[in-house]
């Protein structure tokens, strides 16, 4: 089937009619999506702006193993403190009864 076209009409319509017919609708338009883009594919990748977490504050499930991990390491940094304490309290002992001659009470 051939079709034959022709222009006919060569007379444009008055300016503000013009104007009118060119007018779109607001809700024609879409939306400018920000951070989005499209892949090859089509599939729709987007980018997400998180704050930065404090992994340290945040509040997880603990388990029975790590309770006792946490408890052995206060132990442990208890101890190392004790030990310290003992230490510090024989030199000052010493240098006491170096410098004054006697045992302090």
């Amino acid at each position: 089937p051939d079709i034959s076209m022709q222009v006919r009409r060569t007379q444009f319509a008055s300016p503000d009619l013009w104007k009118a017919s060119l007018k779109q609708p607001q809700g024609a338009k879409k939306k400018k999506l920000k951070n989005q883009s499209t892949n090859l594919f089509g599939e729709t990748i987007g980018r997400l702006h998180v704050k930065k977490q404090d992994v340290a504050k945040m509040q997880g499930r603990k388990s029975k193993a790590l309770r006792r991990a946490e408890k052995t390491a206060k132990e442990d940094e208890q101890q190392a403190l004790d030990e310290d304490l003992a230490r510090e309290r024989t030199e000052m002992d010493q240098e006491f009864h170096q410098t004054y001659g006697f045992q302090q009470d």
